[in-house]
C-alpha cells in the first residue's frame, strides 16, 4: 500500500551529485551519497555505466567511496581521504598519485591525463604549516595564530574573510597545485597570500588547462579586501612542464567571473557578472582570444543566466539556465550569438556531452522525483521561453539509466501544480502540492514556504532540506512561490528585490496566499502556517510583525536586525550592495527593512532554529529573535544546533529539524483556539 513519505524513506535515497564521462561517451562514472540515519553517517557510493549496453554496476573504489571524479581517454582519477588516485577506466590498477597534507579538491585532468590541476588547503603562517607537514595533524591554535604563550587558544584576526559560510579559515589559504601524474611531483602554482580560486561565489570548477596542456586558467580575486569585493577575475598562466610560467589578468570588468575553459587553443570562455559587488547579476558569456587580446561578450540581452556550460563542434555552446522553476538546456552560436532552446518544462540540475554532442547525460529531478541520471535525445531547437505561461514539456527523447528514486515506489507523493498569479503589473508564479489521500471534500491546513537568497528560487526538485513532499505528508497542503528577488524568471525580477526587501516582496507573498484561498476551497484559511530560512527566515520575521492571519512561523537562521547584519556577517559586498552602503552610511534604509522595529506587534507562535556555525545569519539574529518572542510572551521555541551552519547537514540533526518544524506546524495548524 502506498504510504506517505517518511523521514526514513528521505535517507533511503541515494543521492547522485556528479556525472563523468569518457570523451567517447562510451561510459559513465557515478558518485552518490548514501546516508546511514542510524549511524548518523553518510559515505560515498560509486558506479560504472556501460552507456551502450546500459549496464549499471557499483564499483568500489575507495573504504569510504570516491568523490570529485574526473575521466579521460583512458584514465579515472578520483579522490579519496584526501589524496588524488588513479585508476583504469574499469575501477582497477589504482594507485595513489598526490602526497602531502592540505587535502586534494577539484580536480581537473589534461586532455592527455599527464598533468592534473587541484586545490590545496595551506597555513599561511610557516611554522604553522612546517608542523602541518611534519605531523599530518592539524596544529595547535597557538601556533596557528602566532600566540605569545604555547597553551593559548585565541583565534586573532588583522584582516576580514578570517571566517566564511561555516567555517573559520584557520590562517590558511587555498592554493591551486599542480602534479606529475607518472612522477607525482607537486608545484604550488599560486605561492601567495591569497585564496585561488577565491572562497566564495562558487561557480562549479574555477581552473582549466589548455588543450595542449602548457597554459592553464584561473580564478583569483586581485582586491586586497576580498570581504567587500566580487571582483573575482581571470587569469591567463604559462606552462614550463609543471613549473610557473607567466601571468596575465585577462577579466575586462570588475565584476564576478566565473567557469573559465578553453574553447580552442587560442579562446578562453567564461562566465561574467558585469556590475561589480552585486553577486546575483545576470551571468554572461565571454571569449577572450588570446591571439589579440580582445573580449567578445555574448547573451546581453537575453534573459537567463548560465550556470554551466560545454563547448562542441561547430563553434557552439551547451548550457544550462534556470527557467521559471525548471532548469532547462541552451544552445549559443558563437559565430552568430543567436541562442536556441533545447528543452523546457524539466529540471536538469546538470549535464556533461561529447563534443560531437552524439550523447549528452543529464541529472533530472522533479519535486516528487530525486535525481536520476538520463539520456537526452532527438532536442528540438526553438525560441527562448521568457514569459510565465509559455512554458510547456518538450519533446526531447528521456531515456533513464539510475534508478535512485525506486525506494520511493510505496511512496505516494504529489508532482505539484503551478500557479501563475499576478501581482500589481507583473505575473508571479507558485506551486501547490496536495497531501497523500488528498480528498476534494475535506479542508487542509497550509504550509507556506518562502525561499532564501534573496536571489534565489524554489524550483520543480528533490530537495533534502526543505523537501515540499515531507511537509505534505502530514496532512498539509504545500505551497512556495518564487517573488521579487527570484532568479529565472528574467533579470528585472531578480534585481527588483535589493534595495526593497521590505516592499513588494512580502506583498507579492501574501498576494499569493490570497489567490490560493480563492483558487483552492481545499485549503482552510483559519489554518495556515509558514516557514522560511535564510532570505525566507527574515520574510517570516517581517510578516510576523505585520499580519496574525498565520497560526504558526518557522524562522530558521532569518535575519533580524539588518543593520546589524551588516557588521556581523562574512560576505560584506552583499549587505553593501543590498541596502546601498556600509551599515553607517545607509542606516536609514537598513532600519527601513527590518523586522526588530515591530517586535510589539509579534503574536504568532514561533519556531527558532539558529546554527552556531552560520557566520552568514550570524547567531545573535536568532537569540535576539527569540528573545523577542519571550519577551511579548509568544509561544516560541528555540533550537540552536552548535554543530550546524547556515543548513542542517548531519542526518541526525536533520531528523531532528524535520521533526520540530512539521510537528510545530501541524501542532498549531490543528490547535483549537
Amino acid at each position: 500500500m502506498p504510504h506517505p513519505l517518511s523521514i526514513e524513506d528521505l535517507f533511503k535515497v541515494e543521492r547522485l551529485r556528479q556525472v563523468a564521462m569518457t570523451p567517447d561517451g562510451s561510459r559513465a562514472w557515478l558518485a552518490a551519497t548514501r546516508v546511514n540515519l542510524d549511524e548518523n553517517t553518510s559515505a560515498s557510493v560509486n558506479y560504472l555505466v556501460d552507456l551502450n549496453t546500459r549496464e549499471i554496476r557499483r564499483i568500489l573504489l575507495a573504504k569510504d567511496g570516491a568523490s570529485e571524479l574526473a575521466v579521460t581517454r583512458d584514465k579515472l582519477f578520483f579522490v579519496a581521504d584526501g589524496q588524488l588516485f588513479e585508476a583504469s577506466l574499469d575501477g582497477a590498477d589504482i594507485r595513489q598519485v598526490t602526497k602531502g597534507v592540505g587535502g586534494v579538491s577539484a580536480p581537473v585532468v589534461s586532455q592527455d591525463g599527464s598533468k592534473v590541476l587541484f586545490t590545496r588547503s595551506v597555513y599561511i603562517n610557516k611554522d604553522a604549516q612546517a608542523e602541518f607537514e611534519k605531523t599530518g595533524k592539524a596544529p595547535d591554535m597557538a601556533v596557528v595564530y602566532g600566540c605569545s604563550h604555547p597553551k593559548a587558544r585565541a583565534r586573532i584576526a588583522d584582516r576580514l574573510f578570517y571566517r566564511h559560510w561555516d567555517a573559520w579559515t584557520e590562517n590558511k589559504r587555498n592554493h591551486l597545485f599542480i602534479v606529475d601524474v607518472a612522477s607525482g611531483e607537486m608545484v604550488d602554482l599560486t605561492p601567495e597570500d591569497v585564496d585561488t580560486p577565491p572562497i566564495s561565489l562558487d561557480f562549479g570548477h574555477s581552473y582549466a588547462f589548455s588543450p595542449d596542456g602548457n597554459s592553464v586558467v584561473y580564478i583569483q580575486n586581485p582586491e586586497a579586501d576580498t570581504a567587500r569585493s566580487t571582483n573575482n577575475s581571470v587569469y591567463l598562466m604559462t606552462l614550463d612542464g609543471i613549473r610557473r610560467g607567466d601571468v596575465k589578468r585577462i577579466s575586462d570588468t570588475d565584476g564576478c567571473d566565473s567557469m573559465p575553459a578553453f574553447i580552442s587553443e587560442h579562446e578562453i570562455a567564461y562566465g561574467s557578472m558585469l556590475t561589480p559587488g552585486y553577486e546575483a547579476d545576470a551571468v554572461r558569456f565571454k571569449v577572450y582570444d588570446i591571439r589579440t587580446s580582445k573580449t567578445r561578450l555574448y547573451l546581453e540581452h537575453f534573459e537567463r543566466s548560465v550556470d554551466q556550460f560545454v563547448s562542441v563542434e561547430g563553434r557552439k555552446i551547451l548550457f544550462l539556465s534556470q527557467d521559471f522553476a525548471h532548469s532547462s538546456l541552451y544552445e549559443l552560436s558563437l559565430e552568430s550569438g543567436e541562442v536556441c532552446q533545447l528543452t523546457c518544462g524539466r529540471t536538469y540540475m546538470s549535464f556533461v556531452s561529447t563534443t560531437d554532442m552524439g550523447r549528452i547525460l543529464a541529472v533530472v529531478e522533479a519535486l516528487d522525483k530525486p535525481a536520476e541520471l538520463v539520456e537526452l535525445n532527438g532536442l528540438e531547437h526553438f525560441e527562448p521561453r521568457i514569459s510565465l505561461g509559455s512554458e510547456q514539456m518538450s519533446k526531447e527523447v528521456v531515456t533513464e539509466f539510475t534508478h535512485f528514486g525506486a525506494v520511493l515506489d510505496d511512496v505516494e507523493m504529489d508532482p505539484g501544480e503551478s500557479v501563475i498569479f499576478d501581482y500589481k503589473d507583473i505575473q508571479l508564479e507558485g506551486y501547490v502540492v496536495r497531501p497523500p489521500g488528498f480528498d476534494a471534500s475535506q479542508k487542509y491546513p497550509l504550509i507556506l514556504l518562502i525561499h532564501g537568497g534573496p536571489q534565489g528560487a524554489f524550483l520543480d526538485s528533490f530537495h533534502y532540506r526543505w523537501n515540499v513532499e515531507m511537509f505534505a505528508a502530514q496532512g498539509a497542503m504545500v505551497a512556495f512561490c518564487n517573488p521579487h528577488g527570484s532568479t529565472g524568471y528574467g533579470h528585472d525580477l531578480t534585481r527588483a528585490i535589493s534595495k526593497h526587501w521590505s516592499d513588494d516582496c512580502p506583498a507579492a507573498v501574501l498576494r499569493f496566499v490570497d489567490v490560493l484561498v480563492s483558487r483552492f476551497p481545499e485549503i482552510d484559511a483559519d489554518r495556515m502556517t509558514a516557514a522560511g530560512a535564510s532570505f525566507g527566515g527574515f520574510m517570516i520575521n517581517w510578516i510576523m510583525g505585520h499580519t496574525d492571519r498565520f497560526k504558526a512561523f518557522v524562522s530558521h537562521d532569518g535575519i533580524f536586525n539588518t543593520e546589524m547584519s551588516g557588521y556581523i556577517t562574512d560576505e560584506l559586498w552583499f549587505n553593501e550592495y543590498e541596502f546601498g552602503g556600509k551599515p553607517f552610511d545607509v542606516a536609514e534604509a537598513c532600519q527601513k527593512h527590518s523586522p526588530h522595529r515591530f517586535v510589539k506587534n509579534f503574536k504568532t507562535p514561533t519556531l527558532v532554529i539558529q546554527g552556531e556555525q552560520d557566520f552568514r545569519c550570524f547567531i545573535s539574529e536568532g537569540v535576539a529573535l527569540f528573545t523577542a518572542l519571550q519577551y511579548m510572551g509568544v509561544p516560541s521555541r528555540l533550537i540552536y544546533f552548535p554543530d550546524e551552519g547556515h543548513w542542517v547537514l548531519t542526518p541526525a540533526n536533520s531528523a531532528l529539524w524535520y521533526s520540530e518544524v512539521v510537528g510545530w506546524l501541524m501542532k498549531w495548524a490543528n490547535a483549537s483556539d
